[in-house]
């Protein structure tokens, strides 16, 4: 069903996309969490294991990194969390998508309310760090996605990233629950994949070399 505003129109038709992104942002974090956890764990800190896993590491916190910029991309035609905030701190926009629902979920009787859900919405958006998201940015340009002749000169820290990550995870997580995308998300993502990768590595002392 469509609506008659535009922005809801967007929200709606994009939803999935943004899910499938912000899911392996999350994995990407994750993997690169267990990675570390890997790293900082095993007494052969001198084998060859260690090469490999470290590369995997920096390459997942890479793609993390990568993931998150997009998924906060400012542009306003972007498909990205940041055009959704626009979208729904608009009310006629919140109701052109609330009546959509409606016609197409049925009755809001569950508790919070989908009123409630785009108001933690555009409250978890507000707690993003934009000062480390220019950091980001600033990172991403000059640092992943081009090689340019101007240096590299502001990074975003490992902890300032895990805080974009898990707000980038509760957004999601929202959006999926108010839009009912087919999409599953989960907040606990990042921590499920960061004990996954342990899991499946074999890092036992008897294999070390």
């Amino acid at each position: 069903m469509q609506s008659t505003d535009p922005r809801a129109n967007f929200i709606l038709e994009n939803a999935s996309r943004l899910i499938v992104v912000a899911t392996r942002c999350a994995w990407s974090f994750g993997a690169a969490d267990g990675l570390n956890g890997v790293l900082l764990s095993r007494p052969d800190q001198h084998g060859e294991w260690r090469q490999p896993v470290s590369v995997l590491h920096r390459d997942a916190l890479l793609m993390a990194a990568l993931r998150a910029s997009i998924l906060l991309d400012a542009d306003p035609k972007a498909v990205s969390f940041q055009t959704v905030y626009h979208g729904l701190k608009d009310p006629s926009a919140q109701a052109a998508i609330l009546q959509v629902l409606d016609a197409t979920r049925g009755p809001d009787v569950f508790s919070p309310t989908r009123a409630e859900l785009i108001g933690t919405y555009l409250k978890t958006y507000r707690e993003i760090d934009w000062k480390a998201h220019g950091s980001l940015v600033h990172f991403r340009n000059l640092g992943v996605a081009h090689l340019t002749l101007d240096k590299l000169t502001k990074s975003i820290t490992l902890t300032e990233l895990r805080a974009m990550v898990d707000v980038i995870s509760r957004l999601a997580s929202t959006m999926q629950h108010l839009l009912q995308t087919d999409t599953a998300f989960r907040e606990d993502m990042v921590e499920e994949c960061s004990e996954q990768v342990k899991r499946v590595i074999d890092y036992g002392p008897e294999n070390a070399r």
